[in-house]
């Protein structure tokens, strides 16, 4: 039996497999932000790195 974080791993992988596919067939466009884009919706801050045990 896998765990959840196996489980939650493998539906993240396919998941972009299914991006990957979508952008080959040409149902999926990947783009780059313009500056007015980048302005109107800047980047979010991460949180630092490293468990919270």
């Amino acid at each position: 039996m896998k765990s959840q974080r196996e489980r939650d791993a493998e539906k993240r992988d396919q998941k972009l497999r299914d991006i990957d596919e979508a952008v080959e067939g040409g149902r999926l466009v990947i783009r780059k932000m313009t500056a007015s884009e980048r302005k109107r919706f800047p980047a979010k801050e991460r949180p630092p790195k490293g468990t919270k045990r």
